[in-house]
C-alpha cells in the first residue's frame, strides 16, 4: 500500500557555495502537484517535483554533524499572505497585507482555513462565506466591519453559508438593506459559534433561517441598540435551529422588538445579562416564539417602565407547532428580574408546555408566572431594596440561604455554577454557605 513519503536530500556544496538557508514549498492551494524549491546561499536553486498530498515531512540532513530538522509539509511556505499548516492555510488581512480586506480572504479561503484580520476598521467591506470547519478572528483587538448605506448583496455585512463556522473578535455595525432586514450576519449555512463578538446600530444583530439541524452558540458577545426604520427590530433573532446557547453575553437597547427572539428546538440562555436602557421601548426580554426545551439560568434580567411589553420571558406565544413533549419543557431557574413596570409577569406561558420557575429574585412587582406551571422558592423585594446596581439580595434578606436544589434534566444539573460579568463573559459564582435565590450570590 502506497503510504506518505519523507523528502530526504542530503547536500555536499563546494567550498565556494555554503549549506542552503532556505527550503520553501511552493504549494498552490488547488494544486496537489507542486515544486520543492531549495535555495542555496550561492544562488543556486534546486528544484524538485513533488507530488504534496504523498509527503508527510519534510527531513534537512547536513553534511558533517548529522543533525535533522524535520518540518511538516507545507510548513515553510508563504504566499499571498497564507501560512500552510497540516489541516488548512492561515490567510492574514489587513491594510498592510497582501490580502487587504476580509472579502478578499472570503474569495480565495477553502475548508479548514484560519482568517485572521488585522485589528482596524473595514468599510463598507461584505462579504459572502461559503466555506466550512472555519475560523475567522480578529489578531491584536477587534476587526470592526463598519457598514455605511445599503447594503448591495441585500441581505448583510457577512453572509455565512457554510458548516462549523467560528468567528472570534469581531465587530458589526451599521448593517442595512433595502427591505430593511440587513443584518450583522445573515446565517444560512450549518454550525455557527461567535465568541467576542460586537454588533450595534444594525437592523438586526443576526438573522437565522430554517436550519433544524444547525447548533448555534453565542459566547461573551454584546448586542447593543439594534433599530430599523419605523419597525420592530431584534436584538438577535434565531430561526428554527436544532439548538441556541447563548452564554454571557449583554443584550440592551433593542428597538420595539424583542431583546432575544428564537424559535430553537432547544434553547440554552444562560448567565447573560438582558437590559432595557431608560426610556426603553423595546418588547419583550425573552421571547421563544414556538417553545422549544429551553433553560434560562442565571441571566441578569431588566425591564423598564416604559417597555412596551409587560411579559418579560414570553413562552409559546405563536403556537408550539409539531414540538414533541420534551421540546415543550421550560425552566427558569435563579434569575435576578428588575421590574420597573407597574405590573405585568415574569414568565407568561401562553402554550401547553410544561414550566418551572423557581429560585427567582424579583425586584419590583407582577406576577411570577402566568398560565401553566410551578412556580417555587422564588422572592419578591420592593423596588427601592435594590443596593444601587447591584443585581444579588441584600443583606438579611430572605432570599439568602433558602434556594432550593433544582432537579437533573436529562441528567443535566440545574444549579448555577456561574454568573454574568460585565462588559462580557462569565466568572464563577462564589458559595457562601446555601445557594442563595436570584443570580449572584450575596456578600455575607
Amino acid at each position: 500500500m502506497l503510504g506518505k513519503r519523507h523528502v530526504s536530500r542530503q547536500f555536499q556544496p563546494s567550498r565556494t557555495t555554503a549549506l542552503f538557508i532556505v527550503c520553501l514549498l511552493t504549494l498552490f492551494p488547488a494544486l496537489a502537484v507542486a515544486d520543492l524549491v531549495i535555495q542555496l546561499t550561492s544562488g543556486q536553486r534546486i528544484v524538485v517535483p513533488v507530488d504534496k498530498d504523498q509527503i508527510e515531512s519534510i527531513v534537512f540532513t547536513g553534511s558533517g554533524a548529522q543533525v535533522e530538522k524535520e518540518v511538516p509539509a507545507g510548513q515553510a511556505s508563504e504566499r499571498m499572505g497564507v501560512k500552510q499548516r497540516a489541516q488548512g492555510n492561515i490567510l492574514s488581512v489587513g491594510p498592510k497585507r497582501k490580502l487587504k480586506y476580509p472579502s478578499d480572504a472570503a474569495r480565495v479561503a477553502r475548508d479548514g482555513d484560519i482568517v485572521e484580520i488585522d485589528a482596524g476598521v473595514y468599510r463598507n467591506d461584505h462579504a459572502s462565506w461559503r466555506q466550512s470547519d472555519i475560523t475567522i478572528r480578529g489578531v491584536g483587538g477587534m476587526a470592526h466591519l463598519n457598514s455605511k448605506g445599503l447594503i448591495p448583496n441585500g441581505k448583510a455585512i457577512w453572509i455565512v453559508n457554510g458548516n462549523n463556522v467560528s468567528i472570534e473578535n469581531i465587530e458589526f455595525s451599521g448593517a442595512a438593506v433595502k427591505d430593511t432586514n440587513g443584518a450583522g450576519i445573515r446565517h444560512q449555512g450549518g454550525n455557527l459559534k461567535l465568541r467576542n463578538t460586537f454588533f450595534h446600530d444594525n437592523e438586526f444583530s443576526i438573522l437565522s433561517g430554517t436550519l433544524p439541524n444547525a447548533d448555534i452558540s453565542i459566547e461573551s458577545s454584546r448586542f447593543w441598540f439594534q433599530k430599523r426604520p419605523q419597525r420592530h427590530s431584534h436584538g438577535i433573532y434565531i430561526g428554527l435551529a436544532r439548538r441556541l446557547t447563548l452564554v454571557g453575553n449583554h443584550f440592551k437597547g433593542t428597538d420595539q422588538g424583542h431583546q432575544v427572539k428564537s424559535r430553537a428546538l432547544e434553547n440554552h440562555i444562560l448567565y447573560n445579562r438582558i437590559e432595557d436602557v431608560p426610556g426603553a421601548n423595546s418588547s419583550r426580554l425573552v421571547d421563544l416564539s414556538n417553545c422549544g426545551l429551553s433553560f434560562v439560568i442565571g441571566n441578569d434580567l431588566h425591564q423598564a417602565a416604559t417597555s412596551a411589553n409587560l411579559n418579560a420571558i414570553g413562552y409559546g406565544p405563536e403556537g408550539c407547532g409539531k414540538r414533541s413533549g420534551r421540546q415543550m419543557a421550560l425552566y427558569v431557574i435563579n434569575n435576578t428580574f428588575i421590574n420597573e413596570a407597574d405590573g405585568g409577569a415574569f414568565v407568561r406561558n401562553f402554550a401547553g408546555g410544561d414550566v418551572t420557575v423557581a429560585n427567582n429574585l424579583v425586584f419590583g412587582r407582577g406576577d411570577f408566572l402566568v398560565g401553566k406551571g410551578v412556580e417555587s422558592e422564588n422572592v419578591r423585594l420592593p423596588l427601592g431594596s435594590r443596593l444601587g446596581r447591584t443585581w444579588s439580595a441584600p443583606a438579611g434578606s430572605e432570599a439568602i440561604d433558602t434556594a432550593a436544589v433544582p432537579p437533573k434534566v436529562e441528567e443535566a444539573s440545574l444549579v448555577p455554577t456561574m454568573e454574568f460579568s460585565p462588559p462580557a463573559g462569565t466568572r464563577e459564582r462564589p458559595r457562601f454557605g446555601r445557594l442563595d435565590i436570584g443570580s449572584r450570590e450575596s456578600a455575607r
